[in-house]
């Protein structure tokens, strides 16, 4: 009896232990939180370009957040070779509050096209008020799926993208919900990177895969994180309640509380 319950104490400690050494700060890449009133990568890789009217707004998931206005506003991400981890897996994270969901207007993507064949590296954008669009190409695939009425307008949502060299799964909040496609997608890696296009946050480029047909976002993203692995549930379960990673705390300068530290107080108060 007394090593029966040995055993059962022993897994249990293990089960435990396992699910508390994920770290949702392992394998960061970039950061984007716009924490600095601009589209600033914490980490330095790249940093991002407003252009037509993207603004950094006060109403963000998380302190501050990038706002569009669905007509021509985006953010430009140039690339960065410490993006090219991607060839191989990754994950994708970030908050959106979407006040119209358009065809493919895409909330971050990054290639020529954003769909009708293997155009791009990875995506997730709306196709309507209630529909997100993901993927992530192979050479020669188009690897996309589509997850219908997961999300609701004027309301924050946390959709993760992750790609672990075998397949892609779109998580919204903690679920993975079904697909017409599948959700879970089988696609090997190698993943195409696309090295003269940048990320792109706020635009879908080539709607119906013409050239110049354009959707723009209308709404407000935040928190936009790139790894170099992808993650797994109980990760994406704790990005889902709004945990911003420790390593991203750590490159702003930010307290354990989520408050600015005292030095950047201090710089602010003799501006």
């Amino acid at each position: 009896m007394r090593y029966s319950r040995f055993v059962a104490f022993a897994a249990m400690f293990l089960i435990l232990a396992a699910r508390g050494y994920a770290n949702i700060s392992d394998g960061l890449i970039s950061a984007w939180t716009f924490e600095g009133g601009k589209a600033d990568d914490a980490f330095g890789n790249s940093h991002g370009i407003l252009h037509d009217g993207a603004a950094v707004t006060d109403d963000g998931m998380n302190g501050k957040g990038m706002d569009f206005d669905g007509v021509e506003a985006y953010v430009e991400v140039p690339d960065s070779d410490a993006f090219d981890v991607m060839e191989d897996e990754f994950s994708v994270s970030v908050w959106a509050n979407v006040r119209a969901g358009k065809d493919h207007s895409g909330i971050v993507w990054k290639g020529t096209m954003i769909g009708w064949g293997p155009n791009f590296t990875m995506r997730i954008a709306t196709t309507s008020d209630t529909n997100i669009t993901w993927g992530a190409c192979p050479v020669g695939i188009e690897g996309w799926f589509a997850t219908d009425n997961v999300y609701s307008t004027d309301e924050w949502v946390h959709l993760c993208l992750t790609v672990d060299g075998a397949e892609v799964i779109g998580y919204v909040n903690t679920e993975v919900p079904p697909s017409g496609q599948a959700n879970p997608l089988a696609a090997a890696a190698p993943y195409i990177l696309f090295k003269d296009n940048p990320f792109e946050f706020g635009a879908g480029r080539g709607v119906g895969g013409n050239a110049g047909n354009d959707a723009f976002l209308d709404g407000t993203i935040d928190e936009i994180y790139l790894y170099d692995r992808g993650l797994t549930v109980d990760e994406v379960e704790e990005l889902a309640t709004g945990a911003r990673p420790a390593a991203v705390n750590s490159a702003l300068g930010v307290d354990a509380d989520g408050k600015i530290a005292t030095a950047w107080g201090a710089l602010k108060a003799h501006r």
